[in-house]
């Protein structure tokens, strides 16, 4: 739910928007809000036509100019106050929202927003299947929020639409408090499957730092490893943590993803920035 304030700027700003027939939707934390997420709002996040951009300056005459920095690929970024005192608003406009998500520039369409009623304002919305990809690279807390309230097929279709479909692997779907059971891997996978999990699970070649050395935590490196485990499991895979070296973490992916083409990719788009973000002193994820 919006506080009284932010929801008042947010109808006023986009009856701007629409008299002045610029396409926009609204992201961030307001979306989050707004689709009935339990998340402190401190601003508004606009995404809209880059070839607007005249029309906001006059909307937002005291607007300040930011710069779009990597992974950002947005064509401009505009600060500004809306409102005064302690009812003021911080806006950020965002002139055709894109970023590198997975090491491809995933553009977000402005077209095609979804809608919603506040008052007596029709509101459009950038889609949660969108925003749960940016938030994978952003706030991956908020991705895992977002990931409960969508289904494989629509986060699949955000990753499409976002045009990063090639290169984002449904291992990297992650999913935290919603009730969902985690699946068993002796239930979901096949019994070749399981023996090679059993013939790699005491690998001879295991080899960690030497006791008090350590770069990483290593039961918070395998609570974060329990924690990524079942979006593994769910597609017949697993993986097995091998050693340390440093920041390097060793891994052997297996079952379905030991011979998935696509678990290098899994490791280095997913893993290992789960891994970063978690987990402090992690440098590297590499596959054996």
């Amino acid at each position: 739910m919006l506080p009284a304030h932010v929801e008042s700027a947010l109808v006023e700003i986009t009856a701007l928007l629409d008299a002045a027939d610029v396409a926009y939707n609204v992201g961030g934390s307001a979306l989050l809000a707004i689709e009935g997420f339990d998340v402190p709002v401190g601003d508004i996040d606009f995404v809209v036509d880059p070839a607007g951009r005249s029309v906001i300056e006059l909307i937002f005459p005291d607007h300040e100019v930011r710069q779009s920095t990597p992974p950002w690929e947005s064509a401009w970024l505009l600060g500004a106050r809306w409102g005064g005192g302690d009812d003021a608003v911080s806006i950020d406009i965002i002139g055709g929202l894109a970023l590198e998500i997975d090491g491809a520039v995933a553009r977000f369409p402005i077209s095609g927003a979804e809608t919603t009623d506040i008052g007596d304002a029709e509101i459009k919305l950038g889609p949660l299947r969108h925003w749960y990809h940016l938030y994978r690279v952003h706030t991956p807390a908020k991705a895992e929020m977002i990931a409960g309230w969508l289904t494989d097929d629509e986060i699949m279709a955000g990753a499409a639409e976002l045009g990063i479909s090639e290169v984002f692997s449904p291992t990297l779907i992650v999913r935290i408090g919603n009730d969902l059971p985690s699946p068993a891997i002796e239930v979901d996978m096949s019994t070749e499957q399981q023996s090679s999990i059993i013939e790699v699970a005491s690998p001879t070649d295991v080899q960690f730092d030497e006791p008090g050395t350590e770069t990483i935590d290593l039961d918070l490196l395998n609570e974060t490893l329990e924690y990524i485990r079942p979006a593994l499991q769910a597609d017949g895979g697993d993986l097995i943590l091998l050693g340390t070296e440093g920041g390097k973490v060793t891994l052997q992916m297996v079952g379905a993803c030991g011979g998935c083409p696509l678990s290098t990719m899994t490791l280095t788009a997913g893993i290992e920035r789960i891994l970063q973000d978690r987990v402090p002193g992690v440098t590297e994820v590499v596959s054996v």
